[in-house]
């Protein structure tokens, strides 16, 4: 058991928001649900800390509860899609320059579709939040090798997917 006082929770807090909010926005579809969930991850990690062993580190046991809030969060609301355009155009942009061209949104936005949940969930923390694929295996209680093949399959879908409409 791991003793954490409140403004040890707060640093907590204050370090993995960016990443946990990425990474939830990763999944759900706007803002204001993102930050929702953002709150009920902090909620359920402060009411787990008396049962949290440590052997885990802490990044790896809050984006496990952030990830299975996120997909609850989704079951809940039906929702079939795991990326809004809005949340990953600017980071994609970065990346491929390419697709500030008018119409290349649709054909990103087209490509995730083509991915299935587990795709999506792994493609947008390995590729959008940079996360290790150690942490993402951790995180949502995969293998690390099943990981980083889920990831290379989800890669080259979209990868050939955008190839194909540029021809």
């Amino acid at each position: 058991m791991v003793s954490v006082d409140k403004d040890e929770f707060e640093k907590i807090i204050k370090d993995y928001s960016p990443m946990l909010y990425a990474q939830i926005r990763s999944i759900v579809l706007n803002h204001e649900d993102t930050n929702d969930v953002l709150q009920n991850t902090f909620l359920k990690a402060w009411k787990a800390l008396p049962t949290f062993k440590g052997d885990s580190g802490v990044s790896t046991w809050i984006y496990r509860i952030a990830t299975n809030e996120a997909l609850q969060h989704i079951r809940n609301n039906k929702y079939k899609k795991f990326f809004s355009l809005d949340s990953v155009k600017n980071i994609w942009q970065i990346k491929y320059e390419s697709l500030s061209n008018g119409g290349e949104e649709a054909k990103l936005e087209n490509a995730l579709k083509r991915l299935s949940p587990q795709q999506r969930v792994i493609f947008g923390m390995r590729y959008l939040n940079e996360t290790t694929f150690k942490e993402i295996a951790e995180s949502i209680n995969l293998a690390e090798g099943t990981v980083k093949s889920t990831y290379h399959h989800a890669f080259k879908k979209v990868e050939k997917y955008l190839i194909e409409q540029a021809e």
